[in-house]
């Protein structure tokens, strides 16, 4: 996951990061712009917690103004399978039942988010390439 991943969709277009911090811990950070106007920015912190590794996210609007989640609760994913080519991380509280995978190939890295909206599942997948250098 470590690196700078880009993705494009027509109009659409975001970035993932991804570094190893001191503490050898993972720290990230996302956007996603549709047109001229930033949608949403993300920030993610992914560490040992509570005897398992989790994965505490949380996202802003576009002006980073509103927080989408609760001041003092960001969503919370425990880690429930990895190897050298993808992670999972199941949801923990509120957001048990949904699901985020990570998996990386040759071509790039691949997000893909199991949701529940209301009680309805709902996938994002976004399929994104190593940033040139």
């Amino acid at each position: 996951m470590q690196g700078e991943w880009h993705s494009s969709d027509g109009t659409t277009k975001g970035e993932e990061r991804w570094v190893l911090t001191p503490a050898n811990t993972l720290a990230g950070s996302s956007w996603v712009a549709k047109g001229s106007e930033l949608s949403f920015v993300e920030a993610l912190s992914i560490s040992p917690q509570n005897n398992r590794i989790e994965m505490h996210l949380r996202h802003f609007d576009g002006s980073l103004s509103h927080a989408w989640e609760e001041k003092e609760s960001p969503m919370v994913f425990a880690l429930e399978r990895c190897d050298g080519q993808y992670a999972v991380f199941d949801g923990t509280g509120a957001r048990e039942g949904e699901h985020i995978t990570y998996r990386r190939t040759a071509e790039g890295l691949t997000f893909v988010g199991d949701f529940l909206h209301q009680g309805k599942p709902v996938r994002v997948e976004v399929h994104m390439g190593k940033a040139a250098n």
